[in-house]
């Protein structure tokens, strides 16, 4: 007689439930590894998000997430105020470090049947004694929601072995600083205010003005060709161009790489400040919040220089 052991059933249940949400929720395509798990037990493709005809076939983007499944209520026992704990050795690390594709870590909840999800990464992974851990946020749901958000490492596998560089976080905000201060000055000075009368849209227009310089630096490709890249409707992205629109942190990163890929693809050489993911998301979050915007306006009155 066969034996089946409970815990079986309740890994069984977090792969079969993750491949419905990410098919069914973020419409994207979920091919489960069928060999032994040593630590990955499935890929994710990013599919295109350009508005389709209801019905119509979509777009494969060959960007490809590895995904570790942990299932059962074990896993939620090492919890925090904000999420749970998820607690590894240094085997799996390495491995996951060493993957050829960026890996996602996934803890299913049996009897909620929910999946949150975490990047493992440098800036993820915490050094806990001879082991590991890695903070899984309960903000981080797995639903349709957490596209953008989820799909940022995927997205950043470019094409003809680009590789997009990532500075120190200090560089990084101190380019930022210096790149937004320089827009912002330049956009008050413009509309006859100080910086002192600069809002948080103008704050939203200067981002847009960054984005807007790329893309001319990346030689001004067609929409189209951007909507292709990263799956944004037509109208979206010249919305978040002409700053009609903010877009999201995760839109944000998916855009600027469109542009270095274009620009590769043409024979631009694209300064490394303009290729920093971690500039452009700090940007990104100075332009979205008010409160950090007191800083970039000081860094503007002093005129600091990012060194």
């Amino acid at each position: 007689m066969t034996v089946v052991a409970p815990a079986h059933l309740v890994d069984r249940a977090g792969v079969s439930r993750a491949a419905y949400l990410v098919t069914t929720q973020l419409g994207w395509l979920f091919r489960e590894q069928e060999t032994s798990d040593i630590g990955i037990d499935a890929q994710i493709e990013v599919v295109d998000e350009a508005d389709y005809p209801a019905g119509a076939p979509r777009r494969g983007t060959g960007r490809l997430l590895a995904v570790q499944i942990k299932s059962g209520t074990s896993r939620f026992t090492k919890s925090s105020e904000l999420g749970w704990w998820f607690y590894c050795d240094a085997s799996h690390i390495e491995y996951w470090k060493n993957h050829s594709l960026p890996v996602a870590l996934m803890l299913f909840e049996p009897e909620s049947e929910q999946i949150y999800w975490q990047h493992v990464n440098e800036e993820t992974i915490v050094a806990a004694g001879n082991s590991y851990k890695v903070f899984v946020s309960s903000r981080n749901r797995l639903s349709g929601a957490c596209r953008d958000e989820l799909g940022i490492p995927a997205r950043r596998q470019t094409d003809g072995g680009l590789v997009i560089t990532k500075p120190t976080r200090g560089s990084s905000v101190r380019q930022a600083d210096y790149e937004l201060a320089g827009a912002i000055d330049l956009l008050v000075a413009s509309m006859g205010k100080t910086l002192e009368e600069a809002t948080p849209r103008d704050f939203r227009f200067a981002f847009a003005a960054q984005l807007r310089a790329l893309y001319r630096r990346a030689g001004a490709p067609k929409v189209d060709v951007l909507s292709v890249k990263t799956g944004y409707e037509v109208a979206k992205l010249t919305a978040y161009l002409e700053g009609a629109t903010h877009p999201s942190r995760g839109r944000v990163v998916a855009i600027v790489e469109a542009l270095v890929e274009c620009a590769h693809e043409k024979g631009i050489k694209i300064p490394g400040y303009l290729m920093d993911v971690r500039a452009w998301e700090r940007m990104w979050r100075v332009s979205d919040r008010p409160g950090m915007q007191k800083i970039v306006k000081n860094k503007a009155r002093k005129g600091a220089s990012p060194s």
